[in-house]
């Protein structure tokens, strides 16, 4: 009865190490899995840079403009005009973040608002955007060219503009 007990006491053991093994590689492989999700997930939908020498950006100019009222203050005037590129298949977008935090230049961690003058929504081959100091209520701001194509997004660097002169 002894040499009976120890076998079924050996024999549990041997099971619970073999379910603990196949859990453990379970769990094991249940990570690889979830990371390569995460990596699959990340490359699919990741932004690249645009191209600095792209046709795209040499149709976008800012300008500053004098303001009116104030004679320290530059406004701002994106302008663009598309109507020399190819456009077929891609969505051109305009971003601009205003900032609070000017004193860090484009490090800027703190942004009041986004917003996209010129998106698939309100598309223009040819126009400009005005932007106010007083209308965005910012002192500088950040902005940027977006390019959708095959559900791939291009990006430009940022550019940085303050509204206050030197």
């Amino acid at each position: 009865m002894l040499i009976i007990q120890k076998k079924v006491h050996r024999f549990k053991f041997l099971l619970n190490l073999w379910f603990y093994k196949l859990n453990y590689q379970t769990i094991k492989m249940k990570k690889i899995i979830l990371l390569g999700f995460i990596l699959l997930f990340q490359l699919g939908y990741s932004q690249t840079k645009l191209d600095p020498n792209s046709p795209i950006l040499k149709g976008i100019q800012l300008e500053k403009i004098n303001d009116s009222k104030f004679d320290y203050i530059n406004n701002a005037e994106i302008s663009w005009d598309f109507s020399s590129i190819d456009r077929r298949g891609k969505e051109i977008a305009i971003e601009v973040v205003t900032i609070l935090d000017c004193f860090n230049g484009e490090n800027a961690s703190e942004f009041k608002s986004q917003f996209f003058p010129l998106n698939k929504d309100n598309f223009k081959v040819k126009g400009s955007y005005q932007l106010i100091h007083l209308d965005v209520m910012a002192k500088c701001f950040r902005w940027r060219v977006v390019v959708t194509e095959n559900n791939k997004k291009q990006a430009s660097e940022w550019s940085y503009f303050m509204f206050l002169k030197n």
